[in-house]
């Protein structure tokens, strides 16, 4: 029994000392330079728009994981409007517009918050009608993204990136109840608090 257990703990510290790590740490570097970067890391493929472009800065001095890396990598690619999205075992990286008209991840559950890209999330409004709700909540979408509201099935459909489908999903919880508070005071409590996180960044 002990043999086994030490068998098994051999076996799980071989898996840790196996896991990749390595450098994501950018300065002002092209975006192409950096995913050629992180395929020669990981062996990851990747098929690229030729329109790519641009600079990205990555600060991480310590050595990271692979997840982590490409946590680190969509969200350079996302401040330069570019998402990736898995086809196969390939990544394709298109404009962010352009990834939401053809490879994009549909679905009524609320996405994870990482990795960073784009997603439609179909909400099905409850207790309230979207149409009501609709000339409030429209502006909430980041520059990328957009919002459909569909009357007759009382749905609304957002496309987005996954760290603005989470904040509206809690905005959602607040404002879909039985008898809703002012929707549009909330709405914009919710916008002003968006702006100061990002002033504070």
């Amino acid at each position: 029994m002990k043999l086994i257990l030490l068998f098994s703990v051999l076996i799980a510290s071989t898996e840790l000392i196996a896991e990749e790590y390595f450098k994501m740490n950018f300065k002002n570097e092209e975006l192409v330079k950096v995913i050629e970067q992180y395929s020669k890391n990981t062996g990851q493929k990747f098929i690229m728009d030729s329109s790519i472009r641009g600079k990205v800065n990555i600060m991480i001095p310590s050595n990271v994981s692979k997840t982590d890396a490409f946590d680190y990598l969509s969200m350079a690619l996302s401040l330069n409007g570019y998402a990736i999205s898995q086809q196969g075992d390939v990544m394709v990286i298109k404009s962010a517009r352009n990834i939401q008209r053809d490879l994009i991840e549909v679905s009524t559950e609320v996405p994870t918050i990482r990795p960073e890209r784009m997603y439609t999330w179909v909400y099905n409004v409850k207790n309230i009608s979207a149409a009501n709700i609709g000339r409030d909540i429209r502006t909430l979408n980041s520059k990328d993204g957009e919002i459909v509201f569909n009357a007759n099935s009382n749905q609304i459909i957002f496309t987005d990136w996954v760290t603005n489908i989470n904040r509206v999903a809690k905005l959602m919880k607040e404002i879909d109840i039985v008898n809703p508070p002012d929707v549009a005071k909330i709405v914009e409590s919710y916008k002003k608090e968006i702006e100061t996180r990002k002033a504070s960044n």
